[in-house]
C-alpha cells in the first residue's frame, strides 16, 4: 500500500521519538551508575585506619557531599573532622572561601600520626578557593571569568588558578604534612592529569609563574593590578612557587583515580548492550572547540547504530547569549545530522555552562529544525551569539537533571 506524505512524516516522527527515548535511557543509566557511593565501593579498608590518632575527611568539588557520605560508613570509626568544599561554581564565592579556610586551619593541626582522607572531584578548582595573599575574591573572579570565556583549555586555566591560590598546585599536601594522606579522585579531566583535576591540591606542580604569564598573554587576558603585582613577586621569589616533584610534602601522599571518562563509556556500553543496540565508541577522549568537534562527531556516525564518546570540549565565547559546551555541541551538530539521526550531549555534573537555570545539556534532531522554522530562528545566528540555551528553550531539547553530585566530564551520543 502506498503511504501518503503525512503518514511518512508521522512514521519519521515516531522513529525519532523512540530514538530520543533510547538516548535518554542510556544517559540516565550512566548517571545512576556513576554516583559517588557506587564508585567508592570497596576502596577503603577499615583495618588500615586503626593505627591513626586522628582521622580527617576532606571532600572537594561537585561530588564532595556524595563522596563524603559514601566514605563515612567505610571508616569503622567516627572521624575527628569532616570538611566540605562544595560551594561556588563556575565562579568562586565567599562561601567557598569560608569552607576552604576551615580546611586550611584543620590541615595545619594534623601531625605525623594522623590521617587525612581527601576526596577530590571536578569543580574543586572553583569550590576549594583561598586566593593568594593580597588578591581579593573579586579579582580572582575577574581572572577566572575571563579565562572561562577565552577558549583556554582546562589545563591552562588551572595553571593560572594554582599560582593564585593557597591550596591548589600541591599546596594542600604541604599544609597536611606530615600527616598520612589518602586521596580518592573522580576525574573529569582529559588525560587524568592529577595536577590538573581540581587544580591538583595533593599533586606536585611542574608549571611556573612564567607559564602563567604566557597563558595570559596567549589569550589576551586583562588582569587586575593586585594579580599582576603578585605574579611579578612570584617571578622573583622562589618561596611563592607551587611545590615541585620530589619535595618532602608528597612522601606520605597516595592518590587513586576511581573513575574517569572511560567509566562513562563503560556504563553507556553496558546499557546499549542491554538494549541490543549496534554500538561503536570513540575511545580517544573528545576535546576541542565544541562546534568543530560536533561536526567531526556527526561525520563518524553509522546508519542504524549508536555512536558514543566522552570527554570535554571548550567554547570560545564571543557572543552574549546563554548556554554551555554541551548545548553548543548539539546545536552545531544539528547542521550536519540527517533526518533519521538524534544527537545528545550532557555534562555528567548536570550543570552545563552559565544560564538562567541549571541545564545538563541538549538533545536534538530534525524536529528542532522544523520548530525553528516556525519560530523564525536561525542556527548560525544563535551560534554566533553563543546562545544555544535560547534556541533549545524555544524548539525543545533542553535536558534538565539538576546537579547530579558527580562529575566525570561529558557524554556525547548520536543514534540514527
Amino acid at each position: 500500500m502506498i503511504k501518503s506524505r503525512g503518514q511518512l512524516l508521522n512514521n519519521i516522527a515516531l522513529k525519532l521519538k523512540k530514538r530520543r527515548e533510547m538516548l535518554l535511557d542510556v544517559a540516565n543509566f550512566v548517571l545512576e551508575n556513576c554516583t559517588p557511593q557506587k564508585l567508592l565501593q570497596g576502596k577503603l579498608s577499615k583495618q588500615s585506619l586503626k593505627k591513626f590518632n586522628k582521622v580527617a575527611v576532606i571532600s572537594i568539588g561537585k561530588a564532595a557531599r556524595g563522596m563524603a557520605k559514601a566514605v563515612l560508613p567505610m571508616l569503622g570509626r567516627k572521624p575527628d573532622y569532616v570538611l566540605l568544599a562544595d560551594k561556588g561554581h563556575p565562579l568562586p564565592t565567599q562561601d567557598g572561601i569560608r569552607n576552604t579556610k576551615k580546611i586550611i586551619k584543620i590541615s595545619r593541626r594534623l601531625g605525623e600520626k594522623d590521617l587525612a582522607i581527601v576526596l577530590i572531584s571536578g569543580g574543586g578548582s572553583a569550590m576549594c578557593v583561598a586566593p593568594a595573599h593580597g588578591i581579593s575574591l573579586k579579582d580572582k573572579i575577574s581572572v577566572t571569568r575571563a579565562l572561562l570565556k577565552s577558549g583556554a583549555t582546562i589545563n591552562e586555566i588551572n595553571v593560572v588558578r594554582k599560582h593564585l591560590s593557597q591550596v591548589k598546585g600541591g599546596r594542600l599536601a604541604a599544609l597536611l604534612y606530615p600527616a598520612t594522606v589518602l586521596g580518592f579522585v573522580i576525574s573529569d579531566v582529559v588525560g587524568n592529569d592529577l595536577s590538573t583535576i581540581a587544580s591538583g591540591p595533593l599533586s606536585p606542580d611542574k608549571s611556573t609563574f612564567r607559564d602563567v604569564l604566557k597563558i595570559l598573554e596567549i589569550y589576551e587576558i586583562r588582569i587586575p593590578r593586585s594579580v599582576s603585582k603578585y605574579l611579578e613577586c612570584g617571578l622573583k621569589d622562589e618561596n611563592l612557587e607551587t611545590p615541585k616533584p620530589r619535595e618532602k610534602y608528597f612522601g606520605k601522599v597516595k592518590v587513586q583515580i576511581i573513575a574517569d571518562h572511560k567509566t562513562i563509556l563503560e556504563k553507556a556500553l553496558m546499557k546499549a548492550k542491554e538494549m541490543k543496540l549496534k554500538t561503536f565508541t570513540i575511545d580517544r577522549e573528545i576535546t576541542g572547540e565544541a562546534r568543530e568537534v560536533a561536526r567531526n562527531f556527526v561525520s563518524r556516525a553509522r546508519k542504524n547504530a549508536l555512536l558514543i564518546g566522552a570527554g570535554e570540549t571548550t567554547v570560545t565565547c564571543k557572543g552574549h547569549g546563554c548556554g554551555g559546551r554541551n548545548q553548543e555541541f548539539v546545536l552545531s551538530g544539528l547542521k550536519y545530522t540527517d533526518d533519521t539521526q538524534v544527537l545528545l550531549s550532557i555534562g555528567t555534573d548536570g550543570v552545563d555552562g552559565v544560564g538562567p537555570e541549571p541545564i545538563a545539556g541538549a538533545i536534538g534532531d530534525i524536529v528542532n529544525f522544523k520548530n525553528a522554522q516556525v519560530a523564525n530562528l536561525n542556527i548560525d545566528t544563535h551560534l554566533k551569539n553563543n546562545d544555544s540555551y535560547s534556541f533549545f528553550k524555544k524548539t525543545g531539547g533542553l535536558i534538565r537533571t539538576g546537579p547530579t553530585g558527580t562529575n566525570l566530564g561529558d557524554l556525547m551520543m548520536i543514534l540514527g
